[in-house]
């Protein structure tokens, strides 16, 4: 029985990857054309983890997706999250490091090229953390991953976008 979930479970996630990188080709393929230029294709993967629905990785010409969300709602994370991502190569394939991430170039891409109007957010639900931990600041609490709160023990200080106050460390939640 574990087996056959785990065939199961790897042949979902390689149809999922499958879906996705046809979707990336075929964005390629509308840059290309808008362009008149041929860009160079990336390579894709499922390695995101945590809040975020994809990242470029501009250097390494690497697309990394959440499956966490993209089994929310398959259709829509192929429609906005993959020209999203191939939007961000686009651009560095063009300009290299000299604009923003979600600059105008970007924003320019997303849509000419794609018809899709830029956002820089997404609306999927992100997976629990696993060992949050909790720190405060003058206004608020905030939630760290074991990550985070391991950087910040080692030194690395973190201040809240409201107050601007350091984040003190409260405890672990059980």
């Amino acid at each position: 029985m574990t087996l056959q979930l785990e065939l199961t479970t790897q042949e979902h996630k390689a149809d999922a990857l499958s879906h996705i990188i046809q979707k990336a080709n075929e964005c390629f393929d509308k840059a290309d054309q808008f362009f008149g230029n041929k860009f160079k294709r990336s390579t894709c993967n499922l390695k995101q983890r945590g809040r975020a629905a994809g990242t470029a990785h501009l250097q390494k010409n690497e697309l990394r997706f959440n499956l966490f969300m993209y089994q929310q709602d398959p259709t829509e994370f192929i429609n906005t999250v993959v020209p999203h991502e191939v939007a961000h190569l686009i651009v560095f394939q063009i300009y290299g490091h000299s604009v923003r991430p979600h600059g105008k170039e970007w924003q320019a891409v997303m849509r000419k090229v794609y018809g899709i109007n830029p956002s820089r957010t997404h609306t999927f639900e992100t997976p629990p953390q696993k060992q949050p931990y909790t720190y405060h600041c003058a206004c608020q609490k905030h939630q760290f991953s074991k990550q985070r709160h391991t950087r910040a023990q080692k030194g690395v200080e973190y201040i809240c976008k409201g107050c601007k106050s350091n984040l003190q460390f409260v405890g672990k939640i059980t």
